[in-house]
């Protein structure tokens, strides 16, 4: 009998344990200023940058009308421009054979366009149609595959390079269906490893890229945005959850959520610096599911790579999108789409930082935190309360059913010693 209540008093003091660690979290703190080095004003609507890790080269994609141009800014001018398409949607570039490829989308024909550019010249070396709509692309360098996705047909196209390129070559690709949303890509070269971020599910697809076979379905917050960060150094898996205001960074051995430091208002670009561990992140301010603000944000975030502490602010223009870091110049490209400019920054660990929104918002989760453990204690102390008079009541109860019974053999002694003489 005594067995029952003290097992139930250890599922509970178990319980509320994992409740309580499961509700506890830390605070970042915040710091002041930032420099700008330089802005550049070269079109309309930037709004997706790639960077050339070997020549330096940046890429912008300027969203409308379709231009892609590349700029030296170790010289600083503009080497080539050349409108692709209707609208731009994103750019990547591949720092061993120095091709760039655009994804771009036409309206007018109801069609998507891949192109594969020298990225010394800009001449066009080969194309392929892809699915209509809002493309984002993933490079797999060591494969020499390309994916591009798209979240209103449910496809993620894979395409296979060939060897060499010639100028006008069209490309074949196959398709693959691997989620609903397909809203996000990202590539780890070196594990084989493809992830597919779905927009409605809230959930990120881990894609063994030699069997073509899903490996893992990771949860992460509302409205995962293109594109996917991958550090193949650490196997870290990067992705910004707009609607959650929040980049989720996944332990790509794990395949697990490990931090979600805050970034806000609805941010949308991500890149990490290799040299100071900083991740940067754009706040273009756009709810995902347009019930919103649209491109009201003007802030760069920026989060310690290390701790995942979000350190501060720097105002950077109107609603900033694209994002690309040069570890090893130092220096961070943001596109600030509403302003028509990509703005260089300064990439150091040592410039402090401006408070911003995300000070207050941290400040009202730490009181709802606060109260949540308030009620969890208060939820134990309750239980504890109503389990300990549970046992008081049932305790006399115990001690009568568990008192020692008189023995017909003690009866007998006792009679035999008080008996009358014969």
């Amino acid at each position: 009998m005594t067995q029952k209540p003290a097992l139930l008093i250890l599922i509970l003091l178990n319980v509320a344990v994992l409740l309580y660690s499961t509700y506890s979290t830390s605070l970042p703190a915040y710091a002041d200023t930032y420099p700008i080095l330089g802005t550049l004003h070269a079109g309309k609507n930037p709004e997706a940058l790639a960077l050339d890790e070997d020549t330096h080269i940046l890429y912008i994609a300027f969203e409308s009308p379709g231009v892609v141009a590349a700029f030296d800014p170790i010289h600083s001018l503009i080497r080539w421009r050349v409108p692709l398409g209707e609208v731009a949607t994103d750019i990547q570039v591949d720092s061993r054979n120095h091709h760039v490829y655009v994804a771009t989308t036409s309206y007018s024909q109801r069609r998507g366009i891949l192109s594969i550019l020298d990225g010394a010249t800009g001449h066009l070396l080969a194309s392929t149609f892809v699915s209509f709509g809002d493309n984002g692309i993933a490079l797999d360098p060591q494969r020499q595959r390309v994916y591009v996705t798209n979240p209103d047909s449910g496809i993620v196209s894979s395409i296979t390079l060939p060897t060499t390129l010639t100028a006008g070559q069209q490309l074949t690709r196959t398709e693959l269906h691997i989620t609903p949303h397909p809203s996000a890509l990202g590539v780890n070269s070196r594990l084989g490893r493809l992830y597919i971020a779905d927009s409605e599910a809230h959930t990120i697809t881990v894609l063994d890229e030699n069997t073509g076979r899903p490996i893992a379905t990771i949860p992460v917050g509302k409205a995962p945005l293109h594109p996917i960060r991958v550090d193949e150094a650490t196997s870290y898996v990067y992705i910004v959850c707009s609607s959650s205001q929040e980049v989720d960074v996944i332990d790509g051995k794990t395949n697990r959520v490990i931090a979600r430091p805050l970034a806000l208002p609805y941010p949308e670009g991500i890149d990490i610096s290799t040299t100071t561990g900083r991740i940067y992140v754009a706040d273009e301010g756009s709810k995902e599911d347009g019930g919103g603000p649209n491109n009201s944000g003007t802030t760069l975030t920026v989060i310690d790579g290390h701790s995942f502490v979000t350190l501060g602010t720097l105002q950077i223009g109107k609603a900033p999108d694209g994002v690309v870091v040069d570890s090893a110049l130092h220096r961070v490209y943001v596109a600030a789409e509403g302003s028509d400019a990509v703005v260089e920054v300064a990439d150091s660990t040592s410039i402090p930082l401006q408070a911003s929104a995300i000070s207050q918002t941290l400040a009202a989760r730490q009181a709802v935190n606060v109260l949540q453990q308030a009620t969890i204690i208060t939820l134990i102390l309750m239980l504890l309360t109503l389990v300990g008079a549970t046992l008081f009541a049932l305790s006399p109860r115990l001690r009568v059913r568990e008192s020692p019974q008189t023995r017909p053999d003690d009866v007998s002694s006792r009679s035999r010693t008080h008996s009358l003489p014969q």
